[in-house]
């Protein structure tokens, strides 16, 4: 199952786009320096939709790939957040569902598949100035893996499958430190 990050985009912006102007920010474009610290490349949107609520589309892309470790994956989430005071400032609850593909392991354990899910996160942000906030989130969620074992004795060429599996994964699935700029 392949999940497209400019669908999630579009149908997310085109929400946005049709929203009532409800704060002095509409807008907000985001980047996460947590994930940047591990190699993933993480970019997302936020549209205000009411005095208390904004959506958010985001997307996590790591290409990683070196002869003993994998950790690739691209993963699209959307969600909302439910402000306490007003968008892009003070706390706040997150709801957002994610999808994506990963391929991630080293010579031992190579996992290979893809999941869905969804989950809760709590966060925070700071009004840095007019027009940029730093946000701070965590969150937990519950996700549904559908993925391949390899058997680490077999070349990365070859494709050979000793396990298949589907489980439910519950734990940490949020952890960002973003700094975002706001039209």
């Amino acid at each position: 199952m392949k999940i497209s990050l400019k669908i999630v985009l579009c149908a997310l912006l085109i929400c946005g786009a049709g929203a009532s102007r409800a704060s002095a920010q509409f807008y907000a474009v985001r980047i996460d320096a947590l994930s940047l610290a591990t190699g993933t490349l993480h970019a997302g949107m936020d549209f205000t939709v009411g005095p208390k609520l904004s959506l958010a589309a985001e997307g996590y892309w790591n290409p990683i790939r070196t002869g003993g470790l994998r950790t690739q994956f691209l993963i699209a989430q959307a969600g909302v957040r439910f402000w306490r005071f007003e968008p892009h400032t003070g706390p706040f609850l997150g709801a957002y569902a994610a999808g994506g593909t990963f391929d991630v392991g080293n010579r031992r354990h190579h996992y290979k598949g893809f999941l869905i899910g969804a989950g809760l996160s709590y966060g925070y942000g700071w009004m840095l100035s007019e027009r940029w906030s730093l946000t701070a989130e965590a969150g937990l969620g519950l996700y549904y893996l559908r993925d391949r074992e390899r058997d680490y004795r077999t070349p990365w060429s070859e494709d050979e499958t000793i396990r298949r599996s589907r489980r439910l994964v519950v734990g940490p699935s949020k952890a960002e430190v973003g700094f975002s700029y706001l039209f």
